[in-house]
């Protein structure tokens, strides 16, 4: 793991970034105010430990399929599955906030795949 340190470091700092933006100025408007209070009230370290977290996944998923945009995309394709289309088809989620939220996920994994394949020497 100690030769992948740098393109961890590096996904996850791309990954916290675009979503430190991108969730609270284009996602969050477009959404109601939450249901519930957040289990970490604040947005940098909550959006730095789901980070973490999405990136040691993610890390070990390129490590199964050797190609790191694709497992992006996976991972990305899967959440927008999962959420966005589910939540519309049920009525849970509007369809702005969706489209938005698709856009969002996808921005976000594509700059984790990019950086990380980037600093990584297996290239």
């Amino acid at each position: 793991m100690g030769d992948r340190i740098k393109p961890i470091i590096g996904a996850w700092a791309t990954g916290f970034a675009i979503a430190y933006v991108a969730v609270p100025n284009f996602f969050n408007p477009a959404m109601p105010a939450p249901a519930f209070e957040p289990v970490v009230d604040n947005l940098m370290l909550s959006t730095a430990l789901y980070q973490i977290i999405a990136v040691v996944f993610f890390d070990w998923a390129v490590q199964k399929s050797g190609q790191a945009m694709h497992t992006a995309w996976v991972i990305g394709l899967s959440m927008i599955l999962l959420v966005d289309v589910n939540y519309v088809m049920v009525g849970r989620r509007e369809l702005t906030p969706a489209l938005i939220s698709v856009v969002t996920i996808l921005v976000i994994w594509s700059g984790v795949a990019f950086v990380y394949d980037k600093l990584s020497d297996t290239a």
